[in-house]
């Protein structure tokens, strides 16, 4: 017995470190998800709560004087600024617009070349080019086709005896340039998600309103779009997510002019924040897109729920 004892005190006292192991077992799990967890912590939570705070505070340039704290104050400013007003309207303009325009074709092209995408892969591919390219490069590209004097697109108005046009210095025009440089760039996203939708679809249907003689709109109407309707709201809601958020083309083509034809809340967030010098207003702001957003994308899923 005393022998047996001891070897087992002895085979215990070997293994230094025993309780951390069976310690770092019943927490593995914990231990595996960490990671992950502090750098939500460190990339969304934290701002998210920093911004909250800021929204709530005067925040003056000079870093040795005291944040002071407003409470609603800053949302308040938000129904008496003129032009938050303007870039809110801006906003709405381009994303309706731009959305719609991009669904619009995105389907179209998707429905067209279904039948025929296994052997246009080269053509899938090239429309694919527009969504790849980084938003700045985006920009760039699309500043020099309109730039007055030696653009392509100035260049082609000329060959064909139009007048030359100003395009995004234009007041009339530059809203429409953006417009153009943005389903440029993400229509082909629709029509990969329409495209990968189609292809999703049962066959069964189609056959059977064929023998019922179901003309080809008829079956688009009765069974296409209630088959894509779960695939169209992400599509629309993603899109009308990231048109909210628009700064990149603005920020490079426009700066928001000419006459803040082109202002949008993105801009003017970085505005305020960084030319006026007044974060916790911006950060007032950034709640207000976030809230809308947020607002908008469950009225937008219900409503979809509700349709089905």
């Amino acid at each position: 017995m005393l022998k047996s004892a001891s070897d087992g005190t002895s085979s215990t006292q070997s293994r230094p470190g025993g309780g951390l192991e069976q310690w770092a077992e019943r927490h593995l799990r914990y231990l595996m998800l960490a990671p992950t967890v502090l750098i939500l912590l460190a990339l969304t939570i934290f701002p998210s709560l920093y911004m909250f705070y800021a929204a709530v505070h005067k925040i003056s340039p000079n870093p040795d004087l005291p944040w002071e704290f407003v409470g609603a104050g800053n949302f308040a400013r938000l129904l008496s600024d003129a032009q938050f007003h303007v870039a809110l309207r801006n906003t709405i303009v381009f994303t309706v617009v731009a959305v719609t325009i991009e669904f619009l074709l995105g389907l179209g092209l998707a429905l067209l070349l279904d039948k025929f995408i296994r052997r246009l892969t080269f053509l899938k591919t090239v429309l694919m080019v527009p969504m790849m390219l980084p938003p700045i490069a985006v920009a760039i590209t699309w500043k020099l086709i309109y730039e007055p004097q030696f653009g392509v697109l100035n260049e082609i108005m000329y060959r064909l005896g139009l007048p030359l046009q100003a395009w995004a210095g234009d007041v009339n025009l530059a809203m429409f340039s953006i417009i153009v440089a943005d389903v440029w760039q993400w229509t082909p996203f629709i029509f990969l998600l329409m495209l990968a939708g189609l292809a999703s679809l049962p066959v069964e249907p189609y056959e059977a309103a064929a023998l019922d003689g179901a003309s080809s709109w008829r079956q688009f109407w009765d069974l296409t779009i209630p088959f894509l309707k779960p695939v169209i709201a992400i599509a629309l809601l993603l899109r009308v997510m990231d048109a909210l958020r628009l700064f990149d083309l603005v920020f490079i083509l426009t700066g928001g002019g000419p006459a803040d034809r082109t202002k949008v809340l993105s801009l003017y967030i970085y505005q305020v924040a960084y030319r006026f010098a007044d974060p916790g207003y911006a950060a007032a702001i950034s709640l207000f897109v976030l809230f809308v957003t947020i607002v908008l994308s469950t009225w937008f899923m219900k409503r979809m729920r509700l349709a089905d």
